[in-house]
Order: structure tokens, then C-alpha cells, then sequence
């Protein structure tokens, strides 16, 4: 599970690049960043530590070997300044879960009546952030390219791809994480849904943050147990009309459009 966004590592920066703007934010830049050097390793060890690590090596191993001819110094300088960078983006980034919602609550305020509306089993292009699933296994994502889709039954359902990727040709993604992966979310376990901008990368997007309550069955060797745990997954999408589609295919499952405000804070 992710931490929780709090932190004056954080704080600081936030004052630092002002990423409040709506067109750039530096600061969803940084958290993106953040997150590729988190996930993309080589060896055991995360991409983010290897150049701070190479910079300690090349001015530690001359001085063990008596090579202090070897004028190593300048790169284990120049590599420990950039690990030093890489390595504190990381650790910032990482209590907030690599991501920052900024909650816009005029984004609901103009639900147009006449938006198309999600057909059953209709797949709309999403970008997930949260706990995704597959058979016992549960890892957090960030952005994965995703669809979501509606069963007849009314449950929705986010199934993400995620594919090995690299990073600097070096560093390479996890094979576990390689495959499909699921959220699946009962209405009946919507807790809340909040508006707003979802800041991972330079360009903030559209996005829904949704608290629901996941429960799971786990077969044991002499019975099934049941465990209920409080989940919050985030859909970020290219444009307002998809953010209403996907809204008003949730506050369907309040009934009449005047409940909705149990699910979204208007």
C-alpha cells in the first residue's frame, strides 16, 4: 500500500516549483520521475540509488587500493551529486504514492444531462493509479494504461496491461509485474467520489478519485475467510466529456440523480 502524502520534504518542494498551475506542473514531473527510477532496476537495487552508489565506489575503491594516482575524484564527484538529486526525488516522491490529486470540484459542476452514457461491457480508456490484483497477488501502479468497463451486474471493473518496459537502456521493469491486473469495485462499496487533477508527469489530467471498500475471498485449508480492506484508486482520463461519462455511469448506482450527493462532493 502506498504512504500517506504527508511530508516537509514534500511541503517544500511544492513551495519550491509551485505546481499549482493547471497547463505545467514540475512537481507531477518530478513525481513521475520519481517513480520510473523506483520501478526500473538494475540487479536488486533501484535505478535511482545505482549513480549516487557508482560515485561512493570510485572514490572509495582508489583510496582502499592505494591508486591515488588514478584521478577518479572528479567523476565520483559529479556521480555522487547527481545520485544525491536522484536518490531525494525518489524518497520525496514516494510518500505521496508518486502522484498528487488536486480536487477541482467544477469539474462535476457542469454535468451535462445528455452525456453518452457507458454501455454494459463498453471498455473506456483510463489511466489507473492504485491496487491492482491478479489471482493472490496485489501491487500498487501508477498510471497504467488501462480500460474501464461496467458489467451488466453493474460492477466495474479496471484491467490495466502493464508491459516490461527500460529506462536509460540500462534499467529494466520488474517481470513480475508484466501481465494484467484488476480492480474490481461494487457499487454497493462506493464510499465517496472526488473531481479533480491527477499531477504524474508535466501536463495534469483529468481524473475521478474513488474510496470504496474491496472485500476478497481467501480459500484457506479448512475454510474461506473473508477480508475487507478500505481501497481509493484514481482513473485519469484525456478530456472532461470522458471524466463526465465516467461519473455519471457511477452516480447511476446512487438511483435517482438526487442521491448523488452521498457519492460526489458538489
Amino acid at each position: 500500500m502506498p504512504p500517506c502524502a504527508n511530508g516537509g520534504i514534500i511541503s517544500l518542494t511544492l513551495a519550491l516549483v509551485g505546481c499549482k498551475g493547471k497547463n505545467v506542473s514540475l512537481w507531477g514531473g518530478l513525481l513521475k520521475l520519481g517513480y520510473r527510477l523506483q520501478r526500473h532496476r538494475i540487479g536488486p537495487l533501484a535505478l535511482g540509488y545505482w549513480p549516487l552508489l557508482t560515485g561512493l565506489l570510485l572514490a572509495g575503491i582508489p583510496c582502499l587500493l592505494n591508486l591515488n594516482r588514478v584521478p577518479t575524484w572528479p567523476y565520483a564527484l559529479a556521480l555522487s551529486v547527481v545520485g544525491v538529486a536522484l536518490v531525494s526525488i525518489t524518497l520525496s516522491a514516494r510518500p505521496a504514492g508518486y502522484i498528487r490529486f488536486e480536487q477541482d470540484e467544477s469539474l462535476a459542476a457542469h454535468l451535462h444531462p445528455d452525456v453518452p452514457p457507458i454501455e454494459p461491457d463498453e471498455k473506456v480508456s483510463v489511466r489507473a493509479t492504485g491496487i491492482l490484483e491478479v489471482r493472490t497477488e496485489r501491487h500498487y501502479f501508477v498510471e497504467a494504461e488501462a480500460n474501464f468497463a461496467t458489467m451488466e451486474t453493474r460492477e466495474h471493473i479496471v484491467m490495466a496491461r502493464i508491459p516490461l518496459s527500460r529506462m536509460w537502456l540500462v534499467a529494466r521493469s520488474s517481470k513480475d509485474d508484466a501481465g494484467w491486473w484488476y480492480a474490481f469495485v461494487n457499487p454497493a462499496h462506493i464510499r465517496s467520489i472526488q473531481t479533480g487533477r491527477l499531477h504524474h508527469g508535466l501536463r495534469p489530467r483529468p481524473a475521478l478519485k474513488i474510496e470504496y471498500q474491496r472485500r476478497r475471498l481467501i480459500e484457506g485449508k479448512k475454510k474461506t475467510k473473508e477480508i475487507i480492506s478500505d481501497e481509493t484508486i484514481y482513473l485519469s482520463v484525456a478530456n472532461p466529456l470522458t471524466l463526465h461519462r465516467l461519473l455519471e455511469n457511477l452516480v447511476r448506482d446512487a438511483g435517482r440523480q438526487d442521491k448523488r450527493q452521498q457519492y460526489v462532493p458538489l
